[in-house]
């Protein structure tokens, strides 16, 4: 194995949307909230890259003109919540001294991407990535995770891909990249070490 591939939601930066609009609204709000902002074509379309926030906003509070300050507050704020997952961090420093390349494969907003770069240093021990917005693809389709081994060289046999998605996964490893599903909290340390990885 020679290519480690990251996704980062719930892999390297904590995203519980539920958590961060409990801190800011009632029970009923915060349900409200989840439904209209984070189910919404508006966010699929901001990870697809055809929709930025402004618009996004502007869509979503036309839609529920009685929730427009709260949706405002949260589309400008929710990458507070995008908080590193330290344990998994020190793992990504781990691998880079071990001599593995590192790259990053996610579904994520353009602006809150740049963000997230300018806020959060170890991103910089990558070796590149490709997110879903400035592609216009998006996990689990195919296409996103072929860009990414045709972009960067990689032996897909060579590659190993973590993600908190099964469908993600699964993906990934009908096109030979081996996998590790890591849903929210699990141990990737563990999962490293049964693939001789660390």
């Amino acid at each position: 194995m020679k290519n480690i591939i990251f996704d980062i939601g719930n892999v390297l930066l904590d995203f519980q949307p539920e958590e961060y609009l409990q801190k800011h609204f009632t029970p009923s709000v915060m349900g409200d909230l989840m439904m209209i902002i984070f189910s919404s074509d508006e966010w699929i379309e901001l990870d697809i890259g055809t929709m930025m926030i402004k618009d996004a906003i502007q869509s979503l509070t036309l839609k529920h003109p009685h929730y427009h300050d709260e949706i405002i507050f949260v589309m400008e704020n929710w990458t507070q919540m995008m908080t590193p997952l330290t344990k998994n961090v020190k793992i990504v420093q781990e691998l880079k001294d071990r001599g593995y390349a590192l790259y990053l494969l996610s579904n994520f907003h353009k602006e809150a991407i740049e963000t997230m770069f300018e806020r959060y240093d170890f991103f910089k021990l990558f070796d590149g990535g490709i997110i879903s917005a400035n592609e216009h693809l998006v996990k689990p389709d195919k296409k996103i995770y072929e860009l990414l081994l045709k972009r960067y060289h990689l032996n897909p046999e060579e590659s190993l891909f973590i993600d908190d998605m099964l469908a993600n996964i699964r993906a990934a490893q009908e096109l030979h990249i081996h996998g590790i599903y890591l849903p929210y909290q699990a141990d990737l340390r563990k999962e490293l070490e049964k693939q001789n990885i660390l």
